[in-house]
């Protein structure tokens, strides 16, 4: 399969005799899977919310809620595994509208009350973390004069 690129996604935790991350390259570190982790879990929550809006909601807006939730994690293992930075933060921007077309579906579901608000606060909880790490990775560098 080749070489993971040098900014490349790794879907295991190192081992766990590694005390330190000094001298780890960054693509190793378990922090960078974090994003990716809260993705998944934003979309288990929102499968939770669209089995629950199942028999009360139109077809089409739970078929968009359900697309644009799964394909957040999808862009974000695709930046994770890129190492061009430009084309990295294009993919993140990318999961970050999907994310913000998701919160926004979720509180037209609240709002016509198609689900119960405890059953959506969880996914809504989620999507604020995942959107604030989003916004971290989308950051242009700063400019130098």
């Amino acid at each position: 399969m080749g070489e993971t690129p040098r900014f490349g996604v790794r879907f295991t935790q190192p081992p766990a005799n590694e005390d330190s991350d000094a001298g780890t390259p960054e693509r190793e570190r378990p922090e960078r899977l974090e994003v990716y982790q809260l993705a998944l879990a934003f979309t288990s929550h929102v499968y939770t919310v669209i089995e629950l809006a199942a028999e009360f909601e139109r077809y089409f807006l739970r078929d968009q809620l359900d697309r644009k939730s799964a394909i957040i994690p999808q862009l974000v293992a695709q930046g994770l595994a890129t190492s061009e930075m430009p084309v990295r933060r294009a993919l993140f921007v990318r999961a970050r509208q999907s994310l913000t077309d998701c919160t926004t579906i979720l509180d037209m579901l609240a709002e016509r009350r198609s689900v119960k608000l405890a059953a959506i606060e969880p996914a809504r909880a989620l999507a604020h973390e995942l959107l604030d790490r989003l916004l971290e990775l989308t950051r242009p560098p700063p400019k130098v004069w």
